[in-house]
Parts: structure tokens; sequence; C-alpha cells
């Protein structure tokens, strides 16, 4: 929206005072924005009604249901995610590298998250404790009557095969996938290692807002390792839907994706759990 008011940071700083770092910062919501600030910005582009409705309507939304902030764990760029996924209707998630976190067994979750104490050593028992919580926390929205959270789910084959954890953990998801894949609010596909693949972009989420408002309102986040990127941009926004929709022509249909999970789960995590088990004695 800046750059269509033609408009650089460096003007913002001139006109407003901020600085081009602040910007930057907000653009990329890794700093929050108060009401008036919003106001000042939307002013200066020469927002149309619509997009200052649409705005406004999610600056409202991104204040709510702040559970997850409580937590001693500093914040960081994913709960701004949280907040948009608190009054979510839909999320279409595609997820390369491991199970989605709505999907997570707290087994598996923890597993993940013991790792990744190797990369942020100063993680400690207590906060690894909460992380795991509000993985747990989260996927209350996909059972719960009142308005449950619908989630179009495309997840790579080798998350099936990838081992985190013991066999036990992995046998555990597997089985929790299948579960949950009954759902009437989830659909979950699998992309097979064998399927076309034009498009390798990295996991994302596609994130649609507020049934039956007179705008549509839609984000995007992109998942990186450790940290991830808010977008509300329409032209990324449209590139992304387009690359989800790619994704789902070369998926499995929900019905052969569970086929697929109980193979994997026969054929690779019951019999390596039954050989652990026989290490173990």
């Amino acid at each position: 929206m800046r750059e269509s008011a033609f408009l650089t940071g460096e003007d913002l700083k001139a006109r407003l005072g901020w600085s081009t770092s602040k910007v930057s910062r907000i653009e990329n919501a890794r700093i929050g924005i108060s009401t008036e600030d919003l106001d000042i910005l939307l002013d200066l582009y020469r927002a149309t009604a619509a997009d200052r409705q649409r705005l406004m309507t999610l600056l409202e939304q991104s204040s709510a249901h702040p559970w997850w902030r409580t937590s001693s764990t500093p914040p960081n760029d994913f709960h701004q995610y949280l907040d948009f996924e608190a009054v979510a209707d839909l999320i279409e998630d595609w997820e390369i590298r491991v199970v989605p976190g709505l999907f997570q067994t707290e087994s598996y979750a923890r597993s993940l998250l013991n790792a990744w104490k190797k990369v942020e050593p100063a993680l400690t028992p207590r906060e690894l404790d909460e992380r795991v919580a509000l993985r747990m926390r989260r996927q209350v929205r996909l059972n719960t009557s009142d308005h449950p959270l619908r989630l179009d789910s495309i997840v790579d084959e080798s998350v099936l095969l990838r081992r985190i954890g013991d066999a036990t953990v992995m046998h555990a998801q597997l089985a929790r996938l299948l579960e949950i894949s009954e759902l009437p609010n989830v659909t979950l596909r699998v992309l097979p290692l064998d399927a076309d693949r034009e498009i390798m972009d990295g996991s994302f989420m596609l994130i649609k807002l507020s049934p039956g408002e007179e705008v549509e309102q839609r984000l995007l986040y992109v998942d990186n390792v450790g940290s991830g990127t808010i977008s509300t941009d329409d032209t990324y926004i449209y590139q992304f839907q387009r690359t989800f929709e790619n994704l789902a022509e070369h998926a499995l249909t929900p019905e052969r994706t569970r086929d697929l999970i109980v193979r994997h789960d026969q054929q690779r995590w019951i019999p390596a759990m039954a050989q652990e088990n026989n290490h173990s004695k």
C-alpha cells in the first residue's frame, strides 16, 4: 500500500518522524501498530474505505484472545500469527518438513522442541513445557462446537517417513493423523513423493478471517526455520493461493491419504517400534 502511494520508508521518516526501522518492522509484522498510528498511515496512503475497514478490523481482531501471550517465553513473530489463527475461519496449509502444529501429538511436539534445543540451548525446561502446552491448546479450536476452525492441509509424504523422536512417537502421530482426518472441518491430503513437483516452496499458511464480511480478509504466513513472516499483500497472497491450488491438484484424495498413512505405519513404524522394544529388553 505504501508503494502504491509512491512513498518510501525515507518519505515516512520525513513526514511522520518515524525511523525507517519502525516502518520496516510494522510492514513485516515484527511489531504491532496502534490504532492511532494505523489511522495516520491510512490517511497518508489515501486508503480506500474498503481497505481502511479491512485493516482496522484486522487490527482489532489481532488483539483478541491473548492467552498465548501470558507465558514467560518472550513474544516472537509466531505470536502474531497466533493472533490471527484464533479468529480464522479457514486455514489452507502446506507443510513440507513436519506434521502441522495443529495435528501434532504431545510426544511429537516435545521431540521436535527437544531437538530445537541444539539450536536454542538457552531454552529452559519450563519454556519447553510452555511451548508444548501452547501447541496442544491451539488444537482445541478443531474440536469446539462454537465456530470450529476449518483446516485444509496438504502434507508432503516425506513428513510421514521422517523420524521425529522414536518409532513409538511416530506410530502415535500417524494414528493421530488418521483420527483428525475424520473431523468434518478438516481436510487432510498427502502429496506423494512421486507426484509432479513444479513448485517446491517451503511451508506456508493462507488464513481467511470472518466469513460473510463485505471485505474478504486474507493473510499469508510463510514459515521459516525458527521464524515466520505475515503478509497482507494481495499480490503475494494470490501467488501463494495459486501455489496451494497447484499442490492440491497433485495431492492424494483424503481417502487415499488415509490408506497411505496406514501403509507407512504398518510397513515402517510398527516394525521399527517392535525392534526398539526388543532392543530395550
